[in-house]
């Protein structure tokens, strides 16, 4: 329990973790098996986890069958799964995205991108613990990941964000995870932005770009709060709409260029600080198509960050 979230934070390569430090158990009817807090404190079901994690250290370095393997490994992954929650970026903790968790569109992506990465992550996480030492075999068994209603979405949206911009859809995934729930969808919406406008827009306008990126993304994903991971036409569903929410940033992503193309003299304007403002010009002919290939940002090893607009969040 002391080493929980230091190893969590080593894997993910996140600024920080928020845990305080503190530990305890959830009631033994609780229907959840761990719980990550508004105080930065984890809780854990006593039987499910506590229990389990217990008898595996009890009996370490002997033989057991898959069975019971499955269940160490469980207990092992909803410890991890409950730390990514913790973690945050740089000047934000766990606790400052809760009121946004509230929302059920930060409630599907937080929950299915933080099993996601869990899902990667697992098996590194056990060899950093150095568990298989503890329980031989536990590596080679496998868990059912849950939120099987929402992880469909978000893979779906990660793996299109990720062809976009040239990166693997668990490279977003791992991302997202290491930012609150508040901070998520603005990940995605950054990175799409640095690929796709950074090279159009004039700076100053980024903030503001990126908001309506992400409000264009959460529609289709509050649509499916509250869908049944047992109910195979929810689980399709959950699916489509991960698509839908990246053709709609990719929508607002063309509506952007096409406004932005036809103004080129405002943005040049706006770079260099001049306090004229040129003429502007109405987009001609249709929305552009979607770049077969992603284009690199002016500056894509640190992305710029400017002060929010009058059209931020």
């Amino acid at each position: 329990m002391d080493e929980q979230a230091q190893v969590a934070l080593r894997i993910t390569g996140a600024d920080h973790t928020s845990w305080n430090r503190v530990w305890d158990l959830l009631e033994p009817d609780d229907r959840r098996w761990g719980l990550a807090c508004r105080d930065n404190s984890l809780r854990y079901h006593p039987e499910h986890i506590v229990e389990s994690l217990q008898t595996m250290f009890d009996r370490a370095g002997q033989q057991h069958g898959d069975w019971t393997l499955q269940r160490f490994k469980e207990a092992i992954r909803v410890v991890l799964h409950e730390n990514i929650h913790l973690l945050a970026a740089r000047g934000t903790s766990h606790s400052t995205g809760m009121d946004a968790y509230k929302q059920p569109a930060h409630a599907v992506v937080e929950e299915a991108t933080t099993e996601l990465a869990t899902q990667i992550l697992l098996d590194k996480y056990i060899a950093e613990l150095d568990l298989e030492r503890i329980a031989p075999g536990i590596t080679d068994v496998s868990t059912p990941p849950p939120y099987g209603e929402y992880r469909p979405a978000v893979e779906r949206f990660a793996n299109a964000v990720g062809a976009r911009v040239g990166l693997s859809g668990d490279e977003v995934i791992l991302r997202m995870a290491v930012v609150n729930a508040e901070d998520k969808f603005r990940v995605a919406a950054e990175l799409l932005y640095d690929w796709t406008l950074s090279d159009v827009m004039p700076k100053q306008a980024r903030a503001g770009a990126v908001a309506e990126l992400e409000a264009a993304m959460k529609p289709a994903f509050a649509e499916i709060h509250g869908y049944d991971a047992n109910d195979p036409l929810d689980v399709k569903m959950s699916a489509m709409a991960g698509l839908e929410s990246y053709r709609q940033a990719n929508a607002k992503i063309n509506d952007l260029t096409e406004y932005w193309s036809a103004n080129q003299d405002l943005r040049r304007s706006m770079d260099a600080g001049l306090g004229a403002t040129p003429r502007l010009h109405k987009p001609q002919g249709p929305a552009l198509d979607t770049p077969a290939t992603p284009r690199r940002p002016a500056n894509q090893t640190q992305p710029h960050r400017d002060p929010p607009t009058t059209r931020g969040d």
